[in-house]
């Protein structure tokens, strides 16, 4: 440990049960070799508390003592943002009088956001599994950081006063404003990497990747980095290998939520993105809401383990992915991985008959492109697809018509494309920045 946490640790051990004392137990458990049971068991417990503490759940949990807490899962509800909003005060437990909690609400990046209702032990269970994650990726608490971030209020969270900044000492954190990434703004991040490489570089996808797109078109040397961790948005094959190449590292990835935390990371001793199993259970399921088989790509639906104050049951989290197949990776049953993040649910294209086309598809038409800055594609309609260009230079001849053919290879001869030149493309309200979006619902 290093001075930071330890004088952090003796702060919070002073107020209170506190996020360290599940991250020893998370370190403990990690190193010695998770149990089997360690999902289920938690899970067991959330549903006999939603059973007995929640109104909306009453009906939904079977009685008995849920002795496979995953079957009776099986058969609730999926869980909506209409849903939470409909049904918002039957969804609280009525024991949060004797709760310490509070409001939060989502990013809303696919729309109105939602509010909910989170408790401390949500708060210290989350923040002990970001620790846990960030110390597998080589970067342990007080040691230096720096974090190119959208949300000013992740950055600005914690107020003023004497708690405020101990927390902000003892994180030993540099914050730069990914919503402002000036030229300027680059080369000073840069300068601050190359002068001291923190144990981490924490950032949104799309920022990382402009950062080091910028780095190498403007040929700026970047000295080798230790680590870097992505979140935020979708990190695409293209961002990792140019992230990799300029910064001289691994990036890992990593997804969560405003609404359940963190919910998956890549680690070293993983392939894919480690679902800590403390914190979520994780399902993928087709339109219908049955499950697909292990490996294929669906909706993701997480049920939040750690909320007692407003249980997030099946909750469809607007994200598509696909899980490793259950014994075939690290830690064989005892762990959930995920193969991939594929995007939103909006940022993969609907053909009239229910085919699905994953955007992923259409970067692919465009990134490899020299003349093109920036590009965003959107389905207007079923058979209306809008291209978005921020040129930086003239589109050789043939290039629309190439980029065209390539869309209606997929999206059907008749597809109408369009092209748009533009200054700029706006990333979304909650700063993460989408390659692709579909109006068609």
């Amino acid at each position: 440990m290093n001075a930071r946490e330890i004088a952090h640790r003796a702060w919070r051990r002073a107020k209170g049960p506190h996020t360290y004392r599940f991250y020893d137990q998370y370190c403990r458990e990690f190193a010695d070799g998770i149990a089997a049971d360690t999902t289920a068991t938690a899970l067991r417990g959330l549903l006999q508390h939603a059973r007995t503490s929640v109104p909306y759940y009453a009906t939904y949990v079977p009685s008995g003592s849920l002795a496979d807490p995953f079957a009776a899962l099986s058969r609730m509800p999926l869980l909506s943002k209409q849903t939470i909003r409909q049904e918002f005060h039957r969804l609280r437990s009525d024991d949060l009088v004797t709760r310490k909690w509070y409001y939060n609400t989502s990013g809303g990046s696919t729309g109105e956001p939602v509010r909910l209702v989170q408790d401390q032990g949500y708060a210290a269970c989350g923040g002990a599994i970001a620790l846990l994650y960030s110390h597998l990726a080589g970067r342990d608490f007080g040691q230096p950081e720096i974090l190119l971030w959208g949300s000013e209020r992740d950055i600005l969270e914690g107020g003023q006063g004497m708690g405020a900044w101990m927390r902000r000492w003892a994180a030993n954190t540099q914050t730069v404003n990914a919503f402002r990434m000036t030229p300027e703004t680059m080369l000073a991040l840069i300068a601050s990497l190359n002068r001291r490489p923190p144990r981490r570089l924490l950032a949104y996808a799309q920022a990382a990747f402009e950062l080091a797109a910028f780095a190498e078109r403007e040929a700026v040397e970047v000295r080798p980095q230790h680590a870097v961790m992505t979140s935020a948005g979708t990190l695409y094959p293209f961002m990792r290998e140019q992230i990799e190449r300029v910064f001289g590292c691994r990036v890992f990835n990593s997804y969560g939520s405003r609404e359940v935390g963190n919910i998956a990371c890549e680690i070293p001793q993983c392939d894919g993105l480690w679902v800590a199993p403390w914190g979520v259970y994780v399902e993928v399921v087709d339109d219908a809401g049955d499950p697909v088989p292990e490996g294929t790509e669906g909706e993701l639906v997480v049920t939040l383990l750690t909320n007692y104050a407003m249980p997030l049951v099946r909750y469809r989290i607007g994200d598509m992915g696909a899980l490793a197949p259950t014994g075939t990776g690290w830690q064989g049953d005892r762990a959930q991985v995920l193969l991939r993040v594929t995007g939103r649910t909006v940022d993969a294209f609907r053909l009239p008959d229910g085919t699905v086309i994953d955007g992923e598809y259409f970067t692919h038409l465009l990134y490899y492109r020299d003349w093109v800055s920036r590009f965003q594609v959107v389905q207007k309609e079923f058979a209306r697809i809008l291209v978005r260009v921020v040129p930086r230079a003239s589109a050789p001849t043939g290039s629309e018509a190439g980029i065209a053919a390539g869309i209606r290879a997929v999206m059907g001869a008749d597809c109408r494309v369009e092209f748009d030149y533009c200054e700029e493309i706006e990333p979304s309200a909650s700063g993460k920045y989408r390659y692709t979006t579909s109006e068609v619902a």
